[in-house]
């Protein structure tokens, strides 16, 4: 193996960190899709530069990431990126060129992580990883008629706005406005945006940020919106303008931009949680990719990040139902899949820091 693979593939690792926070895992980051008017044999250039957008805006975490000189030249040449397409049907009406209106079939365009990430390298950026800041939404709306009440969190607000989020690769949660938040939190907390009351209650849900948004419903029937973001000790007033749609996407990107931006900081760590699994003998791409996916698709696995890469190791952090004997149980009739001594200490970290007490497994990939 060249030390030009460990370095290309270590250079496409997800943000690797050990410290206070738990982080949401974000999966599809590299995944975009697009609302079209009809299948075709290949997706349209334009299309094509879409996905790619949306898939480094997401993997990046940046919404500038697209205006740095070596991604708007590897967006001339989207199709060098992609790994796979495909298409399903759907109920959602588009209008198609002609100016007939049909429904919409979904293109669904998978780019290659290897590629992407490294495409970000050489544009002075980074993929921040699977593991995001989770932000929690409070909402409360005025109606026309002057009636304010709480936003129901399975309805048109909350749907556009874990939309937006998703495109973004930034987790959002709605809290369950149950009887305990009623008691924790007055309507009138959220509509004065009293940070105090609002913390406390939102403790519950251990958020790394809150959104507040209150919305008032002009008599006319449109709405105009103010937002309060807090993230660590820090208070950001939003205020975005246009149709309500355009404001609920300017506050989801400025949301987005504000607290991804913590995973390039250095002062901003996650504790990594879960079994560790070292598989040694990795000696290529393929074989990287190959036991990514072989792994991932373990029936106990809830879900499995790359930790770090050394040489021909790989480990990952692996969360799952059940312990170490179940993922042997998974794993034993894969001839591949040579079981080794377990980790224990520093070995399970790899890097000579001082182990968290994750208990860790050990393999050989086979030729």
């Amino acid at each position: 193996m060249t030390s030009g693979f460990h370095k290309l593939l270590a250079g496409v690792l997800l943000v690797l960190c050990s410290g206070m926070l738990q982080a949401a895992t974000v999966q599809g980051l590299y995944i975009a899709e697009l609302i079209v008017p009809e299948q075709q044999s290949q997706p349209a250039q334009s299309q094509l530069q879409q996905g790619l957008q949306q898939v480094l805006i997401k993997v990046s975490g940046s919404g500038e990431v697209t205006n740095k000189p070596a991604v708007a030249a590897a967006l001339q040449q989207p199709a060098a990126l992609m790994q796979q397409f495909s298409y399903q049907s759907t109920q959602i009406p588009v209008a198609t060129g002609d100016g007939r209106e049909v429904l919409g079939q979904r293109l669904i365009m998978e780019f290659d992580p290897i590629l992407v990430d490294g495409l970000l390298s050489d544009a002075g950026a980074a993929a921040i990883g699977h593991a995001r800041p989770e932000v929690l939404v409070w909402l409360v709306a005025q109606q026309s008629s002057g009636q304010r009440d709480f936003l129901a969190p399975d309805g048109r607000i909350y749907s556009e706005l874990n939309g937006l989020a998703l495109q973004r690769g930034l987790p959002v949660v709605a809290p369950l406005y149950d009887l305990a938040d009623q008691q924790a939190l007055a309507l009138s907390d959220i509509w004065g945006f009293f940070e105090a009351p609002i913390r406390t209650a939102s403790n519950r849900y251990q958020p790394d940020a809150v959104l507040v948004g209150r919305l008032i419903q002009s008599e006319r029937g449109g709405w105009q919106t103010e937002w309060q973001l807090y993230s660590d000790s820090q208070v950001r007033t939003l205020q975005p303008g246009g149709s309500l749609s355009q404001q609920l996407q300017g506050v989801m990107d400025e949301t987005a931009d504000q607290v991804l931006a913590t995973l390039s900081s250095s002062g901003f760590r996650y504790q990594e949680t879960g079994l560790q699994l070292e598989v040694v003998n990795i000696n290529s791409i393929a074989d990287f990719l190959q036991l990514t996916a072989y792994v991932r698709q373990l029936p106990p696995v809830e879900s499995a990040l790359v930790s770090q890469v050394n040489n021909d190791r790989v480990i990952f952090r692996v969360e799952m139902q059940g312990g170490i004997e179940t993922l042997e149980q998974a794993v034993r009739l894969n001839p591949r899949m040579s079981l080794m001594p377990r980790l224990s200490g520093d070995r399970a970290l790899g890097n000579g820091t001082a182990d968290d007490g994750a208990s860790g497994i050990s393999y050989r990939w086979q030729e």
